[in-house]
């Protein structure tokens, strides 16, 4: 499943554009983190705020496994070239 997802994101969305989609996702919470009061903020609008907050985290989290998983399989590949030589 983690492959299908990985495969679908690379064919849909670029590594340039999935970072700046991150980047511009972040400081978007940040700045209405900072900007608008909590108390401020109408119930039925917070619950949605963070409904939507969480979701953006939980894609920043996935792109970062998927991230992980990629660099670890490249460890996996590399180690597996390598070999031991006996030299006498």
């Amino acid at each position: 499943m983690k492959e299908e997802a990985k495969r679908m994101k690379e064919a849909l969305l670029s590594k340039e554009t999935t970072e700046h989609i991150m980047k511009a996702g972040t400081e978007l919470l940040l700045a209405l983190d900072s900007v608008i009061p909590e108390s401020r903020i109408p119930a039925e609008a917070r619950k949605h705020y963070l409904a939507a907050k969480k979701e953006f985290l939980l894609m920043m989290k996935s792109v970062i496994d998927a991230n992980l998983q990629a660099v670890e399989d490249l460890e996996k590949t590399d180690s597996s070239k390598l070999k031991k030589i006996d030299v006498q």
